[in-house]
């Protein structure tokens, strides 16, 4: 029997370490090349900007409730659903907006729907719209 040295085990351990962790970096990537966008007929667009629009059309939508609109720092705070595209589970945090008028439309209690992505290594919503609102109320 040939046993390994002990600095060929550490090599062996290290590039398993950074074979995961290039496979789970590259997941983001791939799941957001595969997925369609899903729309409500219901609801109304709210100001979009994104910083990739090609690929934010194809980010499927993801459902939240508002808990805190920071207007001062132009975040959101979400308890939102999964982000596939972004390989999140389901949590409570706060977003960047890509355009600060989206932050005019809701208010805490409001269910979204949105779409986020890593701009400027931070997660930043590039589109939201208003989930469940009745239409006379949006324009309150």
């Amino acid at each position: 029997m040939n046993p390994e040295h002990p600095n060929q085990s550490l090599l062996r351990i290290r590039l398993q370490r950074r074979s995961f962790l290039f496979a789970i970096a590259a997941i983001p990537f791939l799941q957001a090349a595969g997925v369609r966008a899903q729309t409500s007929s219901n609801a109304t667009p709210m100001p979009r900007k994104s910083a990739r629009s090609g690929q934010a059309a194809s980010l499927p939508l993801t459902g939240a409730t508002v808990e805190r609109v920071i207007r001062e720092s132009g975040e959101i705070v979400l308890e939102h659903e999964d982000l596939p595209n972004l390989a999140m589970p389901a949590m409570t945090m706060a977003f960047d907006v890509g355009n600060k008028k989206m932050l005019d439309a809701v208010k805490p209690g409001d269910k979204v729907r949105f779409q986020a992505e890593i701009v400027k290594g931070r997660p930043t919503i590039t589109h939201m719209e208003l989930a469940n609102r009745p239409a006379r109320a949006r324009d309150r």
